[in-house]
């Protein structure tokens, strides 16, 4: 993001994060876009908050076309939201219960998942949004499922260890490329800048590793699909990998966590802020409250400054778990 935006932009910026509905979040995001200066180091900002605008007014004209809620609709909360891909009976449903607080309908039969469901999946001190999709291969649902999964952080495409592993894995990454929806490559974490490798995260979830054999298909997507997608089996029966997934989606989520502290009090580690990787000191303070941004005088940064209590600027990008204490006239 750049440097010099100006700090009605990210009083803007907090307003449309708090936005609840569609057409709230449309105001708000015009009135984002229009603080925004036009010049070339901001190109790629004002190009993906019109496309986000774009989106929004689709979704809201597809609702009132359809003359109330759209269905398919999920409002986002957690640090970042993650959507279950997967064919019928890969176990998403599953996956869902086993590791947050939703209570899925779990059957035998294929397409148990008529509609999204969300569950709220607790990493450490924070927690991630996990939605369940109907699985991929209904004409009827594909379209809405392919529109959740273009906005979404991050893609879990979970596999049937114990039904030809490979060409699962084959037909949904070849699907969801064919929906045109970019793919983050290089089979590990990126917490760099987002400009510099774009692309949405894909994650691999090998399910059911407790059966027989599993570990044979375990070793064949690796050789097979390592080099591009991070992958992690699990199993949902037994609890297996399921600590090991959280921390992946974690490493893949482009999020850190930051605490604030005031000046000569401790800091509140139970109640993390989440910022996306390279913000700022500031980003940090119109996050805590809109005056903060024109009153932030320097801050003090335990964690990775070079040395505990180290004053910074405004434009020190922060790491995870930095602790901050903000110094405002």
């Amino acid at each position: 993001m750049p440097t010099n935006l100006p700090p009605e932009y990210f009083e803007a910026d907090k307003r449309y994060r708090q936005a609840s509905g569609t057409p709230e979040k449309i105001t708000a995001l015009e009135a984002l876009i229009s603080t925004v200066p036009k010049h070339k180091g901001t190109d790629k900002l004002r190009a993906g908050l019109r496309k986000r605008l774009s989106r929004l007014r689709e979704e809201a004209t597809r609702k009132k076309k359809t003359g109330g809620r759209d269905l398919f609709t999920v409002e986002r909360q957690g640090a970042a939201q993650i959507a279950l891909v997967g064919l019928p009976n890969s176990g998403k449903s599953s996956l869902l219960a086993a590791v947050t607080n939703a209570h899925p309908v779990i059957a035998d039969y294929p397409m148990s998942t008529v509609l999204p469901l969300c569950g709220m999946m607790p990493f450490e001190d924070i927690q991630f949004q996990l939605v369940d999709l109907p699985p991929i291969g209904n004409e009827s649902t594909d379209g809405p499922v392919s529109g959740i999964l273009r906005i979404t952080d991050i893609l879990l495409v979970v596999i049937d260890l114990s039904d030809d592993p490979i060409a699962q894995a084959e037909l949904l990454i070849d699907q969801v490329t064919a929906w045109k929806i970019p793919l983050r490559g290089g089979g590990v974490a990126w917490r760099g800048d987002r400009s510099e490798k774009p692309g949405k995260p894909l994650i691999l979830v090998a399910n059911k590793r407790d059966l027989p054999g599993a570990a044979v298909a375990v070793d064949a997507l690796r050789s097979q699909w390592t080099d591009r997608f991070p992958l992690v089996a699990v199993s949902c029966k037994n609890g297996e990998g399921l600590e090991e997934m959280g921390r992946v989606v974690f490493e893949n989520s482009q999020v850190i966590r930051v605490y604030a502290k005031e000046p000569g009090k401790e800091a509140e580690m139970d109640k993390p802020f989440t910022l996306a990787v390279g913000a700022t000191v500031l980003e940090l303070a119109g996050m805590i409250h809109k005056d903060f941004v024109t009153g932030l005088q320097y801050a003090c940064i335990w964690g990775s400054a070079r040395f505990d209590g180290q004053r910074v600027q405004r434009d020190y990008p922060l790491q995870d778990r930095d602790v901050v204490e903000l110094h405002v006239k």
